[in-house]
């Protein structure tokens, strides 16, 4: 891997800074996954993945919860009800980085097979820097839109490792053949239709 970006960097200092690793490790086993540990940042977006081996995950999210409101430029945080994949999300929306304002969010699950882990291993082997040229370019096409959400990003790292996609315009093709859950399309194909509502954050366009 090249050097690492200004924004993983940053990323890394965020994390830091709040001090949750060593909890969430405590226990589980917790990982950095998506954009940030693949180094394919445009959307201040930092996603943390945590396989809870030794409490509830409703009981983890309420220790997480107080924990994380006793931060220094936490001001607030949510809680997103994943059971049905026996998981939970916790979030924070806004917390201000050098470059501008993030969003946390930290996947406790009990379900290996729901976590990033196995995809950030097969990315980190698989990605050329062609590739992640790609990957960027891709990705801020939609971010300028503001519709890089819903799990957008996961699905062009697929697009172009897994189909060869060079460009937007591949990567709706590819879409619209790829079989997806149900849940998944639908979430997807709403975000690409819906119009903007506001502005993206400045990041690294």
């Amino acid at each position: 891997m090249t050097e690492k970006s200004r924004l993983r960097i940053e990323a890394e200092q965020i994390i830091e800074d709040l001090d949750i690793m060593g909890l969430l490790n405590a226990y589980g086993h917790a990982r950095i996954v998506g954009s940030v540990a693949l180094d394919l940042i445009v959307k201040r977006d930092i996603d943390i993945h945590v396989l809870v081996l030794l409490r509830d995950t409703m009981e983890m999210a309420q220790h997480l919860m107080s924990v994380l409101l006793k931060a220094e430029g936490v001001n607030e945080v949510s809680v997103k009800d994943y059971r049905e994949r026996a998981s939970l999300k916790v979030g924070i929306d806004e917390y201000h980085g050098a470059s501008g304002p993030w969003s946390i969010d930290i996947w406790l699950t009990t379900d290996v097979s729901t976590t990033g882990f196995a995809i950030v291993d097969e990315l980190e082997k698989s990605l050329d820097e062609n590739m992640r040229e790609v990957i960027l370019n891709i990705k801020r096409h939609y971010h300028i839109r503001d519709l890089l959400q819903n799990g957008l990003s996961s699905l062009i790292h697929r697009a172009v490792t897994e189909g060869g996609v060079r460009n937007a315009n591949e990567f709706e093709q590819w879409l619209a053949r790829t079989q997806l859950r149900r849940q998944d399309r639908e979430s997807i194909l709403s975000s690409l239709t819906r119009r903007p509502k506001k502005a993206p954050r400045d990041s690294d366009l």
